[in-house]
């Protein structure tokens, strides 16, 4: 663990700038302003179809979890189905009647852009949402309705324009309907937590650093139902992207049925788990009393848990809240273990393997 000489790197702001190369709390503390600014971008492109049977988002990592989050946050509202599709391929309900978005910070993820050509093969109509690369280029060349938001951040700390360019383009196609005073109680909302975690607020009064500090040493099993059960997902890849630690996400109530046995685990084992789980005024009762249940077991195995809950105004106002909460204990986490939380070196060496295969294969 690095810390300055007075004691606590995240009490000391120059650490934390010299260990931010890529000023992720920057961008965490800009995430809700995207959220509406992005809302603003999708109503440029004209949309020619009529409204679609279904919604197929599709993405990788930072640029897909919009799509869970949609349809999490606004799973009672959404005339149709949406689902997010990762990988190569397509399933065979995607066709002509399902609008497709082809989601890509880069522009160039692989995966996206094949299932993009198997989209435009079957005469889907087609949304682009890319901040440039091959995926723009495509666009511009098939004349696709696009949406471009800037490049100035990594995919995973673009989430608020993803997630609020998505709302817009399912306003769009008229199967949301989301009122201006809602989207802007939650931005708002969502900057109270930012004011309540950014850096300037000491430990003893920041939620995110005390967190921070009680999962060090510890792998985190983040736990959620209903709309929150996506933002979970987020904690989870936010923890393994910024903090470079493993960690694992558990839905509710399907975790009651399997995953609460192996807290039962070895002794050995316990000190280093951590149980986090999400609550939202939105949770089934049913669920709330799950949570409770699977605390009382993580209490006798002396698992170390706790309780996040958000009572912010709305579905959205929670979901972001909750969302910030989380990239900032991720952000703070990373640097009580030394590590600078924007690049991504296995990922990269991952993506520089699969280049070095296709030139292999074409040799």
């Amino acid at each position: 663990m690095t810390e300055p000489e007075s004691g606590n790197i995240l009490d000391s702001g120059p650490a934390m700038a010299r260990a931010d190369s890529g000023d992720m709390l920057g961008a965490i503390a800009g995430l809700p302003k995207q959220v509406a600014e992005g809302r603003e971008l999708a109503r440029a492109p004209e949309l020619p179809w009529p409204t679609p049977r279904s919604v197929a988002l599709l993405g990788m990592g930072g640029s897909a979890i919009s799509g869970d989050l949609a349809a999490g946050i606004w799973s009672d509202r959404l005339t149709v189905p949406l689902e997010v599709l990762r990988g190569y391929t397509l399933p065979s309900w995607v066709g002509s009647e399902t609008l497709v978005v082809a989601s890509s910070r880069s522009g160039g993820t692989e995966e996206t852009l094949r299932q993009l050509e198997i989209a435009l093969q079957r005469r889907c109509p087609v949304v682009c949402v890319t901040a440039g690369g091959a995926l723009l280029n495509v666009a511009r060349a098939a004349r696709l309705p696009l949406v471009t938001f800037p490049d100035r951040h990594s995919p995973r700390a673009s989430l608020g324009w993803s997630l609020g360019i998505l709302a817009g383009i399912l306003e769009r196609a008229g199967v949301l309907t989301l009122e201006d005073p809602e989207v802007n109680q939650a931005v708002a909302d969502a900057e109270a937590m930012v004011a309540r975690c950014e850096p300037s607020v000491p430990t003893a009064e920041n939620p995110a650093k005390q967190l921070a500090w009680s999962l060090v040493d510890r792998l985190v099993m983040v736990a959620a139902s209903g709309a929150l059960g996506p933002v979970a997902r987020r904690w989870k890849t936010q923890l393994n992207e910024n903090a470079k630690v493993f960690a694992t996400v558990e839905p509710l109530p399907e975790a009651t049925h399997n995953t609460v046995v192996g807290l039962e685990g070895p002794e050995i084992l316990r000190d280093h788990l951590a149980l986090v789980l999400l609550q939202g005024r939105s949770d089934h009762p049913r669920d709330v009393i799950r949570a409770q249940l699977v605390g009382d077991v993580a209490d006798a195995g002396h698992i170390w848990h706790t309780v996040v809950e958000s009572s912010a105004s709305s579905v959205l106002a929670q979901a972001l809240s909750t969302i910030v909460l989380g990239d900032y204990t991720s952000v703070y986490l990373a640097f009580m273990y030394g590590m600078d939380p924007t690049p991504v070196d296995v990922i990269d060496h991952i993506k520089e393997q699969l280049k070095l295969a296709d030139t292999s294969a074409a040799e």
